[in-house]
């Protein structure tokens, strides 16, 4: 419109100057004598000379613009001025609801007029959310943050619905983050942190699964650390070690830190003690008492076979109730000997005792038979693992507290300690904790503690599953699982019972919603053993992809994306000819007929809805998102995040514009 316009008021002005410039000749004579004799005639010549004035310059100027347009003119990205509607408001819904950005041309990265937001209601959230984008491409900042900010902000003021869960990072910066988005929700209280200058204190080992779990999810963490060997052997001999330890420790103390096992584990003296300690509280047997100030018993010949010992409180000499013993004492007229019958087992304490005799029949029949080379070999398989919690005083200090921490709320060697407590309860509580431990402190321990708080947290969150099924009446809150850099705390199982993906697969029923950022697939599929990547990145029904940096993440998305059916256009040309000879001049063939023909063919071809180049001229906080609602699995298209520091309500091509991404 605006070319039709220039065109006619070029011509206008140059048909004018044209009339002014050279009028029609209407003194020529032979157009007076036409005049005269036919003036009709006369007259359309008189008009079509004047609007030959006007509508020459009129062709041509618009045949100028048209062409400019055409060949010079190059339209920007964002001409179009979007009119973002309202940010949606989710924070007191019924349900919770997650935006992921602006919606604008599908297919094209373009704005459009009327753009829409993109949501995810909570039967999708709960399906899980997995971000992936190269270095640099804003998965921090437009995902995990934005994302975070709304779920907390959901029902802030509600005691039973707000959200709570876990927060595992390894920058060491969300955490500083999340305090500030809890504070901003009014939730400040509702923050727990767990690092070095937090007064939480974390056992991994104080729960109530049995040892054989704990020791499980021990080698199951070592797998993902160091590898898993070829030879099954080391992880079922350290594993089996491990859990009799365990074992050992709940049978005598109702308690265990991973130093505990350590020290068992390199020292055979400390663990012989421990089993001697627990032979003497539940081997309750008989002892014959002598009085010490009979000093006739140990110059007896023959006494020493029986093992007698002083007992410094009693001030007594005593052995074990044997008959034999009993004889020797009648036959040297022993007659201040005392028969001491022990106190029956209190009760429960006939269950601890089986326990103990499980341990012994492992130390003294299994463990004892072991060749000692191969027993240092396996202890050496456990200690490079548990040896993290012994060299650094304060990961020991936070991670291996005593057990008096979890009793008394504090020791006089650590006044300030506090127990973390359950994560059954901190779900039902709705607080959210965050691992504040960045991996450059220590990478191996860093992942270690992140993995086992992570499958603390997923224990807590499947066993809410029968909790819900028996309280249906009582309305349940939801919990959120966020992990930035995930490639860090990734486990798969396979066969394994543990494992990420059995977890994700589950976690819908138990109201979670779990939230994942990771460099590429490539960093999933290198940190994850055979194909266990597909497995867990299955478990992800919405999938955003940020820039992609390497060939195999870009081919998998463009393939995630799909495919769809397009017009292909081929052209052909040939050529026909008759009486056809050899030139004998430039031995050529040559004819004096021929005929040229060209074809144009259309055929439908299946093809990427977005081709692998799509991936990797996604600009920052753009991508293209495969979005879930929880019913229906929606097409793949392009969407636009809300950096967290960024106004929701300015439209991301208004700020591309101004350089504000």
């Amino acid at each position: 419109m605006e070319r039709r316009a220039i065109a006619i008021l070029v011509a206008a002005v140059t048909g004018a100057l044209l009339h002014l410039a050279y009028p029609f000749p209407a003194a020529v004579p032979v157009l007076n004598l036409v005049r005269l004799q036919t003036p009709a005639i006369y007259a359309v010549v008189h008009l079509s000379y004047i609007g030959f004035l006007f509508t020459t310059p009129l062709i041509a100027a618009s045949l100028l613009l048209s062409s400019g347009y055409v060949f010079l003119y190059k339209p920007e990205a964002g001409e179009v001025t979007p009119e973002l509607p309202p940010y949606p408001d989710f924070t007191n819904a019924n349900e919770v609801v997650l935006v992921i950005g602006e919606l604008h041309a599908e297919r094209t990265p373009a704005p459009v007029a009327r753009p829409k937001w993109l949501t995810i209601p909570a039967r999708g959230l709960h399906t899980g959310i997995a971000a992936f984008g190269a270095i640099g491409s804003g998965k921090t900042s437009s995902c995990i943050l934005p994302f975070i900010r709304q779920l907390v902000a959901y029902k802030a003021t509600s005691e039973t619905e707000r959200i709570g869960g876990l927060v595992l990072e390894v920058k060491g910066d969300l955490c500083a983050h999340l305090r500030h988005a809890l504070a901003d929700a009014g939730r400040a209280e509702d923050f727990i942190e767990v690092g070095f200058e937090s007064p939480y204190r974390y056992n991994p080992l104080h729960s109530d699964l049995d040892s054989y779990a704990l020791a499980y999810s021990i080698a199951v963490l070592m797998n993902n650390l160091f590898g898993k060997g070829k030879e099954p052997f080391w992880q079922q001999a350290y594993t089996n070690m491990v859990k009799f330890v365990i074992l050992l420790h709940k049978v005598l103390y109702d308690y265990v830190t991973l130093f505990d096992v350590y020290e068992c584990a390199i020292s055979p003296r400390v663990l012989a003690e421990r089993i001697e300690e627990a032979d003497q509280r539940f081997n309750r047997v008989a002892f014959i008492e002598v009085p010490a100030s009979n000093g006739r018993l140990m110059m007896v010949e023959g006494v020493e076979r029986f093992g007698f010992e002083y007992d410094p409180d009693r001030k007594t000499q005593r052995a074990r109730s044997t008959d034999e013993l009993k004889q020797f004492l009648v036959e040297h007229q022993f007659d201040d000997a005392v028969e001491a019958i022990p106190k029956p087992l209190e009760p429960g304490q006939e269950y601890k005792r089986a326990q103990f005799e499980a341990v012994c029949r492992w130390f003294h029949d299994d463990w004892l038979a072991i060749d000692p080379k191969l027993r240092t070999s396996i202890v050496e398989g456990i200690s490079v693992f548990l040896s993290l919690f012994d060299d650094n005083p304060d990961v020991k200090r936070i991670f291996c507290p005593p057990k008096e921490v979890y009793t008394n709320g504090s020791t006089s060697a650590d006044p300030d300690g506090i127990p973390l407590p359950p994560f059954a309860a901190l779900v039902e509580q709705g607080k959210v904790c965050a691992l504040n431990f960045p991996m450059a402190l220590n990478p191996g321990l860093a992942k270690a503690i992140g993995t086992m708080m992570k499958l603390d947290y997923q224990r807590a969150v499947l066993l809410r599953i029968p909790a819900m099924e028996r309280e249906r009446q009582r309305p349940h809150r939801d919990t959120f699982f966020v992990c930035d850099e995930y490639q860090n705390f990734a486990t798969v199982g396979g066969n394994d019972p543990n494992g990420d993906e059995k977890f994700f697969s589950m976690s819908r029923q138990a109201r979670c919603i779990p939230i994942i950022a990771t460099q590429s697939i490539s960093s999933l599929k290198e940190a994850l053993a055979g194909e266990g990547w597909r497995t867990l990145l299955q478990t992800f029904r919405t999938k955003i992809f940020l820039a992609q940096s390497d060939e195999f993440s870009i081919q998998t998305a463009a393939a995630l994306c799909g495919k769809e059916d397009r017009l292909k256009v081929s052209y052909g040309l040939s050529e026909a000819s008759t009486d056809a000879r050899v030139s004998l001049l430039t031995g050529k063939t040559v004819s004096n007929k021929g005929t040229i023909s060209a074809t144009k063919t259309y055929a439908t071809q299946k093809d990427f809805i977005f081709d692998e180049r799509s991936f990797t001229l996604l600009r920052n906080a753009e991508c293209i998102v495969i979005p879930f609602d929880g019913v229906n699995q929606r097409e793949a298209t392009y969407c636009y995040l809300k950096p967290w520091y960024l106004d929701r309500e300015k439209s991301y091509w208004a700020q591309l514009r101004a350089h504000e991404i």
